[in-house]
């Protein structure tokens, strides 16, 4: 059985290429490349695979789990915040790559059937395993 999860999350982030000029950044990373970077409101959603016993205690604890890698980013500039982020552009694939390795961390990877991270409604990212 598959159960599926969200968990929202708001972040500031911006591109760039420290080796490159201020012009080659513009040109190629367009609005996603300012000072400030700018702000998105994402949602991390993962199907975990579970037993169908205690489905609401795997609930539970896997919502609080998500709930506990998302407020680590939630109101944060993830370049600036973020270890992970400092040297690598914080896209979505990233952002999604950062979340799947805090699961096998937390002894969880092997749960995930399919981790998706919508940065908006039309652009998101997807890791199946």
């Amino acid at each position: 059985m598959i159960l599926v999860l969200k968990s929202p999350f708001s972040s500031a982030h911006f591109y760039h290429q420290p080796l490159w000029s201020k012009e080659e950044n513009t040109k190629t990373f367009g609005r996603c490349f300012t000072e400030y970077g700018h702000g998105h409101n994402y949602t991390l959603e993962v199907g975990f695979h579970i037993q169908k016993t205690d489905i609401t205690e795997q609930k539970q604890e896997l919502q609080t789990l998500l709930k506990s890698l998302t407020d680590v980013l939630d109101h944060e500039h993830l370049n600036f915040v973020i270890p992970e982020f400092k040297e690598k552009n914080p896209t979505t694939e990233n952002i999604a790559l950062y979340f799947l390795e805090k699961l096998k961390e937390r002894g969880r990877g092997k749960d995930v059937s399919y981790l998706r991270l919508y940065e908006m409604d039309n652009l998101w990212t997807e890791i199946r395993q």
